[in-house]
């Protein structure tokens, strides 16, 4: 044994309508709720719910098939992951303020510690890393 403990894990798959996103952010909120301990302390549940509602927004827009959310919790890391059927990877896009939307990497950007891309076969699984802040 190493001492590290053992990750805990939810995982769902999600029809690909815009119904979903609504759905996915309740199940992270359980989730993480589920996790208890430091996340709840952290105000994490309203972080992860941000950034599950992105990331499956960008799967079912952008993406093929029913979208496979995955939230990993190690104790000091709360990873958020989903995937879809398409390759297609996401680009940050130049938007201006008055824009609806095109803010999802930048927001990744700013509020994750690290982010990214996973190939699978088929398609992708776009990532977040959260850490506890002191």
């Amino acid at each position: 044994m190493n001492g590290e403990p053992t990750p805990l894990t939810c995982e769902s798959r999600f029809p690909a309508v815009t119904a979903s996103i609504a759905a996915a952010r309740r199940w992270a909120r359980d989730c993480v709720e589920g996790f208890g301990g430091p996340l709840r302390r952290h105000s994490m549940i309203q972080t992860t719910e941000l950034l599950v509602s992105e990331l499956i927004t960008n799967a079912i827009r952008h993406g093929t098939g029913p979208p496979l959310v995955r939230l990993t919790w190690n104790g000091r890391l709360l990873r958020i992951a989903v995937s879809d059927h398409s390759d297609r990877r996401p680009r940050r896009r130049t938007t201006r303020n008055t824009e609806p939307g095109g803010f999802g990497l930048q927001l990744l950007e700013r509020i994750a510690l690290r982010w990214g891309v996973t190939p699978r076969n088929p398609g992708k699984t776009v990532w977040v890393e959260l850490g506890l802040t002191p």
